[in-house]
Formats: structure tokens, C-alpha cells, sequence
């Protein structure tokens, strides 16, 4: 029996610092939370495993970036061969959700494809300390045609579902490229092998 294929993605987190993103891959990959992470200084790479309902299975390798200024021309290398992006703010903080613009037209100035970008909203939990609403975090997926969560890392709210989400889309997009590069090669070898007759042509009416 052929074994099904394993998908490999890369998948960056973007965002300014402080705004969870350590906490939001962590809370994922091992379902735990600390107040006490360090910002991130660079990158860290972490990965995981997935397989679906359906047979589909793909890794994650999965870029934790740091938010702060001198590292963005960092993160806009790492943009270029990714597979799919997490942009997160603060619900807390209103310059990380200011911000947000600026890291949206980074990645898609960036993107050569149209990869899923997901906008995330997160630390839902801290209702009381909230200063962007739910609609207005909606609205801005919607203006740059990105897919919307809020999550928590505290509790664990719409993480799972956030990542598999992506991981799903993921897995839709590199399948739509095999295809698109399997008839490109097609169209290759057509065109190689209509070369290829011509010149056995060719040398037969030399000879």
C-alpha cells in the first residue's frame, strides 16, 4: 500500500513584541502558558506534527519572530518562502492593533503567492483590560481578505483551532501547487518532445 504524503510548511508568526506570540505557539505545541516568557530575540523554530481525518498529514515548522523595530527587515527574508502567516496583536494594547498594518503590508509586499494569512487577536481573556473591539479586528481581516481569530493563550480559547485551520489551508494551497507544477512540467515535456521530433525530422530528410 503507497504511504500517503507528509506536507512540510513553514509557518512565521508576526507581530509587534509582547503581543503573545511565544505564549500562542507554545500554548499550542505543548498546552501550556506562563506570564514569565522572555521576548523573543531573533527567531526560534519549533514544529509539529499533524495528521488529519482525511489522511492528510503535514509538519509544521513553525517561526517565532521577535517584534521589536531593528528586527523586521529579519522577518521580511523569512516571509519569502513561507507557507502561512499568523499576524497577532494585543486586544490590551492599542499600538500592536495600530501596527497591524504595517506587518499586513510587509507580508504581502513580501508574498509572491497568495499563501492563507491569518489575523489574530489574542489574550481574549483579559476582557476587562480590552481596547479593540472584536468588530474592529473583523473589519481589518476583512479590508486585506484575511481570516479572523481572537484566542487566549491563557486559557486555551480558539488556539487549536486557529493553527488547524491554517495547517488545513496549508495543505490545500501546496496541493494546488503540485498541480499547477505538475502541468507545467507536462506542458515542458510536450514541448521538449515536439522539439525533439522536429529535429528527428529534420535529419532524416538530410540524410
Amino acid at each position: 500500500m503507497e504511504k500517503s504524503k507528509i506536507y512540510e510548511a513553514k509557518i512565521i508568526t508576526l507581530g509587534d513584541s509582547m503581543v503573545g506570540k511565544t505564549s500562542l505557539i507554545l500554548r499550542y505545541l505543548e498546552n501550556t502558558f506562563s506570564s514569565n516568557y522572555l521576548s523573543t530575540i531573533g527567531f526560534d523554530i519549533k514544529k509539529k506534527f499533524i495528521k488529519f481525518e482525511n489522511g492528510d498529514k503535514i509538519k509544521l515548522i513553525i517561526h517565532d519572530t521577535a517584534g521589536q523595530e531593528r528586527f523586521k527587515s529579519l522577518s521580511a527574508n523569512y516571509i519569502k518562502k513561507t507557507n502561512g502567516i499568523l499576524i497577532i496583536y494585543d486586544i490590551t494594547n492599542k499600538q500592536s492593533f495600530i501596527n497591524v498594518e504595517n506587518w499586513i503590508k510587509c507580508a504581502k509586499e513580501e508574498i509572491t503567492k497568495e499563501i492563507p494569512i491569518y489575523l489574530v487577536g489574542n489574550k481574549s481573556d483579559l476582557e476587562e483590560e480590552r481596547m479593540i473591539k472584536t468588530e474592529d479586528g473583523d473589519n481589518i481581516a476583512i479590508q486585506y481578505g484575511l481570516k479572523f481569530y481572537e484566542t487566549s493563550c491563557q486559557n486555551g480559547n480558539n488556539v487549536e483551532k486557529c493553527f488547524t485551520d491554517l495547517a488545513k489551508e496549508v495543505i490545500n494551497f501546496l496541493k494546488k501547487e503540485e498541480v499547477k507544477e505538475n502541468k507545467n512540467n507536462n506542458k515542458e515535456r510536450e514541448k521538449n518532445l515536439k522539439l525533439n521530433t522536429k529535429k528527428e525530422e529534420k535529419k532524416k530528410k538530410c540524410c
